[in-house]
């Protein structure tokens, strides 16, 4: 379970690189020019992959 939130978690992050990289413009037009690449999708897609990444590593469960 470690691996898949260090997983989610950089998936998260290039997510959010993506959002803000979309919201200022810099995108290229073809990730840009599609209706649901807008600066809210991939904002919202970090979110929730951010929130499985602390989902993943808090729910790792103890092996006794």
């Amino acid at each position: 379970m470690g691996v898949l939130a260090w997983i989610l978690g950089i998936l998260g992050g290039l997510c959010a690189v993506m959002g803000i990289l979309t919201a200022v413009e810099v995108a290229p037009e073809f990730v840009a020019g599609a209706d649901w690449t807008t600066w809210g999708f991939w904002l919202a897609l970090a979110v929730v992959l951010l929130v499985g990444s602390v989902a993943a590593a808090v729910g790792r469960g103890g092996a006794e």
